[in-house]
């Protein structure tokens, strides 16, 4: 098996580096019903202005570009594809999200890698299949009010419009498994889905995280 290291490593990287890693000491961690507690305020940013929700998207797309690239995975047709590559992926791809989920912040509680899984989602399948999946995912997070359904939703969703679209089943299959993970993580560890959020307020909470 052939590895382009000077691809691959990068693509570790990025995939590997914990989400936990970016969170500057103003941050908090909110499952979806905490977001009603959030207060707006013209004097500080808004809870979304959390540079990880915005990065963690490409770092899953580029991570895995990368680590296609390296692989020599990009042949859509299944003969032409290295199996040990293809193996070391899907096995890398795994404990890359469960790395996005760790966090030291508060016990019980998992960061919910929302725009990570759909970055590895669009690496495997197509970016048409990713934006549709995420704002599936998007629909039933907010007609459920639980991070799980965002996950569930997007699963669906991208297993659909990529039957719909002729994906090819060796990277279809991967990308509704990723977006999976974080519900099957969260029920083996017992642990909660939060997302990282700005107090807006800049409230007492805020200045304590800073401590």
């Amino acid at each position: 098996m052939t590895i382009y290291w000077g691809l691959f490593l990068p693509g570790l990287l990025l995939l590997f580096f914990p989400a936990d890693r970016l969170l500057s000491s103003v941050v908090q961690l909110r499952s979806f019903d905490c977001f009603q507690s959030l207060e707006d305020s013209a004097r500080h940013r808004p809870w979304w202005w959390v540079p990880l929700l915005w990065i963690d998207p490409l770092r899953g797309l580029a991570g895995t570009l990368l680590l296609k690239q390296a692989l020599d995975l990009n042949s859509p047709y299944w003969d032409s594809i290295p199996l040990p590559g293809y193996c070391l992926l899907l096995g890398l791809l795994v404990p890359a999200i469960w790395c996005q989920t760790y966090t030291r912040r508060e016990d019980q509680v998992m960061l919910a890698p929302l725009g990570f899984v759909f970055g590895i989602v669009g690496a495997l399948t197509s970016w048409p299949v990713a934006l549709l999946g995420l704002i599936m995912a998007l629909t039933g997070l907010f007609a459920f009010r639980q991070f799980h359904a965002f996950f569930a939703m997007g699963l669906a969703a991208v297993a659909l419009v990529g039957f719909v679209m002729e994906i090819n089943p060796h990277w279809l299959v991967p990308a509704v498994i990723v977006v999976g993970l974080p519900i099957m993580i969260s029920i083996i560890t017992g642990r909660t889905l939060e997302v990282p959020t700005r107090d807006a307020s800049g409230g007492k909470r805020a200045k304590a995280d800073s401590v």
